[in-house]
């Protein structure tokens, strides 16, 4: 979606998928939040020739991008002297959730044990989220059959076949499988597993360096955004952000919307803090993503949000 004002600044904005999880971005960007901030926003989806939306900011493809901060750590663990600055937050809580196939009103975590599981296989933060809640409550994910690599679309289908007894998923996926009686919510992980910086905006640090207005513009524009989101019902917001999800029943969308505000998914500010950060190095410390801690101010810019 684009603002075609000559006079206003221009902007590139990418998400890496389109959830519901990310309805912060949309609420900017079809709210007017930003376009109010003299942005002329031109926001996509990650292009397919791009493995994610780092590599597209890297390849100036993109302004800011929102990412998860974690490949920037990952990045940082392997070697990398520096990488792209993280400066707002999108999502502060896990936004994916386990569905059984079988109705277990008194589920207990012991019941995955050895089952057939369909994790996430887009991305490698959401497993990794999935697996400490799983140790958590002493369950060794070696020791579920899994199902890795599949896309969103064949992970719903193989479900559906009766192929696997639990499925990790984020909304509108989850809430199709639970509306139709396929699915059952046995966990919600944003929930499970507390305050964690998930999801956020990132630029270059030569963008941030040259671009500071342009920056202060945004994070003004996403933190009204944030406010209006905060004081608005799923319904008023589904209206707004419905038109992003083409094909999707928008009864759907608002009880996505309803479920991700009831569990606190998303910031009241877009500040970035210290201790949602080192929650998310313990996720993938225990995963065995990185080997090393990474300092704060070496991955997150504070200077703007």
């Amino acid at each position: 979606m684009t603002n075609n004002n000559t006079n206003s600044t221009p902007l590139r904005l990418l998400e890496t998928f389109r959830t519901v999880f990310y309805t912060p971005i949309y609420v900017s960007v079809a709210g007017g939040f930003l376009t109010a901030e003299g942005l002329d926003v031109t926001f996509n989806t990650c292009p397919a020739q791009y493995p994610h939306p780092l590599s597209a900011l890297k390849r100036g493809h993109a302004d800011i991008v929102q990412s998860g901060i974690m490949r920037c750590i990952i990045a940082l663990d392997w070697g990398a002297e520096t990488a792209p600055l993280h400066f707002a937050e999108i999502n502060s809580r896990d936004g994916f959730f386990v569905l059984s196939r079988e109705h277990h009103p008194d589920f207990t975590w012991d019941m995955i044990q050895g089952a057939a599981v369909i994790p996430v296989g887009f991305s490698p933060m959401p497993w990794a989220s999935f697996q400490y809640a799983l140790r958590k409550h002493n369950i060794d994910p070696g020791s579920l059959a899994l199902m890795h690599g599949l896309s969103l679309g064949d992970a719903v289908q193989a479900f559906r076949e009766g192929r696997a007894e639990y499925i990790h998923l984020p909304e509108p996926a989850a809430e199709q499988l639970i509306a139709e009686g396929t699915g059952h919510l046995v966990s919600a992980l944003g929930t499970e597993n507390g305050h964690i910086a998930y999801s956020s905006f990132a630029a270059t640090r030569e963008f941030l360096a040259r671009e500071p207005d342009t920056i202060m513009r945004f994070i003004r524009g996403f933190s009204a955004a944030l406010k209006w989101l905060d004081n608005n019902s799923a319904t008023e917001i589904s209206n707004l952000v419905s038109p992003f999800f083409p094909g999707t029943p928008k009864e759907l969308i608002t009880q996505s919307i309803s479920r991700y505000k009831a569990q606190g998914t998303w910031p009241g500010q877009p500040a970035l803090e210290q201790p949602e950060f080192e929650g998310l190095q313990d996720i993938l410390m225990g995963a065995g993503l990185v080997k090393e801690r990474q300092p704060y101010e070496k991955v997150v810019s504070r200077e703007f949000a």
